[in-house]
């Protein structure tokens, strides 16, 4: 890891943090529980009343439902649910280091597509555990910075995610860290499962369904890695840049 450019943070604390720090440091003003219910360039409705903009985004996340359904359903795009754990604050201040994974994410992610035991790895995964690859599971651990552990994960592919979580995935995958991780405590403090947008084979899905409004969505599990620079690229890019990640969206 590039300790210059790149570093982990905490979803919770970032996300929660980041509308302060946008409207303190940019003047961005935020309406919550305010949803735009329909889109007719240069004006949409939000919560009821009437706005207009020079240029409108849709970032709708796993709501594909509310604005362009017909788009969104012959585009491709599914939802995928994964469960994810944290432990409590690990004894004594120890602490992880950098960020953990296994095996089983050689297998997950497209990067890893050129490594020529791949076939073989994914083989002998299929044959000695197939319910890592039925539930889509690797297994990758963090540390925040109050010293717990957060760990996952699982992925179950559908427009029409259970909310029922599934112990045994839970088992499965700390069954698995256990392999390659010795930490002080797993004891977990909190279960949850997230929902998020994915276009398979894609890293994001760009469309430009009118002139001036722009859907950005399906930046998957990466979307905290991924997005600050697909933002700058579609808002501050070139023509050609926004029509460069239409085409491959």
């Amino acid at each position: 890891m590039d300790v210059e450019t790149e570093c982990t943070v905490d979803p919770r604390e970032a996300i929660r943090k980041l509308p302060d720090y946008l409207n303190h440091r940019y003047g961005v003003e935020f309406l919550f529980n305010t949803v735009v219910t329909d889109i007719a360039y240069p004006h949409l409705t939000a919560g009821g009343e009437k706005w207009s903009a020079d240029r409108i985004f849709v970032c709708s996340g796993a709501d594909f439902e509310t604005l362009y359904p017909a788009l969104y359903a012959t585009s491709g795009i599914t939802k995928v649910k994964l469960q994810m754990m944290r432990t409590g604050t690990q004894p004594n201040g120890w602490r992880l280091g950098p960020s953990l994974c296994g095996g089983l994410t050689l297998t997950h992610y497209s990067a890893f597509a050129h490594c020529q035991s791949l076939d073989a790895l994914r083989t002998r995964i299929e044959t000695e555990t197939p319910h890592f690859p039925q539930w889509h599971i690797h297994v990758m651990m963090s540390q925040n910075g109050r010293g717990e552990l957060v760990i996952g994960d699982s992925h179950e592919y559908g427009l029409n995610p259970e909310p029922f979580d599934k112990e045994l995935i839970n088992d499965y995958v700390l069954d698995y860290l256990q392999g390659f991780a010795n930490v002080p405590s797993l004891a977990i403090a909190e279960k949850w499962h997230g929902i998020y947008a994915k276009l398979p084979g894609k890293t994001e899905f760009i469309a430009q369904p009118s002139p001036n409004v722009t859907i950005v969505n399906a930046l998957s599990g990466a979307g905290m890695t991924l997005s600050f620079g697909t933002a700058e690229a579609i808002v501050e890019g070139s023509l050609a840049a926004v029509a460069e990640l239409v085409s491959v969206g």
